[in-house]
């Protein structure tokens, strides 16, 4: 038989996309294998294999994650950001306060010192309620006095009455504040004082 140039042309294309073929191979519903050019649309979610000529597995397409893994894993990267920022807040902070003191007696002097500056301002709202409170009794005293003698109230009375108890309102809100901020202090440096601590005994630990 007579092969011509252009034969083998065709045959040699032929023989080198059988040697390159690839079977895509998966595992239907009833977990039996299934094998085919092009896997059906139905099992794109799941896992497939790349089978070459050989039967030698080229290539492992993995299956698709359902929509609970999707939503785990968001979940568990965005826990890993939230804890990794943590991390470098701490280490932040930790570099903070040993590059601030010296050692414990001057973190502790420090923390001392704006305690009772807001001790002082605390004890100055605490007497401004208590004078503003005496004030609103009094002027609410006058008032039902009038009241159960049949009086009129006069307007500035209520007036006053009004704008006292406006500064009272003030007032405890300012005394709240700090007493709220009494409480944040005492509870930051307590927790800074036990941290300088145990970075001092770390450091001190690992040095040569």
């Amino acid at each position: 038989m007579r092969v011509t140039q252009g034969t083998l042309l065709i045959l040699s294309l032929t023989l080198a996309t059988v040697s390159h073929a690839r079977i895509i191979c998966w595992t239907d519903d009833n977990g039996r294998k299934a094998c085919g050019d092009v896997a059906p649309p139905e099992v794109s979610a799941r896992e497939r294999q790349v089978v070459n000529s050989r039967g030698m597995v080229v290539e492992v397409r993995p299956r698709q994650p359902t929509e609970v893994e999707r939503q785990a894993q968001a979940e568990a990267t965005l826990r890993a950001a939230e804890e990794a920022a943590l991390t470098e807040r701490q280490a932040a902070y930790d570099r903070f306060l040993l590059q601030t003191y010296r050692d414990l007696d001057e973190l502790t002097a420090q923390g001392d010192r704006r305690l009772e500056a807001v001790a002082a301002r605390k004890e100055l709202a605490e007497q401004a309620v208590a004078d503003t409170e005496a004030a609103v009794a009094e002027l609410r005293e006058r008032q039902a006095r009038l009241d159960n003698e049949g009086r009129p109230i006069p307007a500035k009375l209520l007036e006053q009455l009004r704008s006292f108890e406006a500064d009272l309102a003030g007032h405890l809100a300012a005394l709240e504040g700090l007493t709220e901020q009494q409480s944040t202090l005492q509870a930051r440096y307590a927790a800074d004082a036990e941290r300088f601590a145990e970075l001092k005994a770390s450091s001190a630990g690992t040095a040569p």
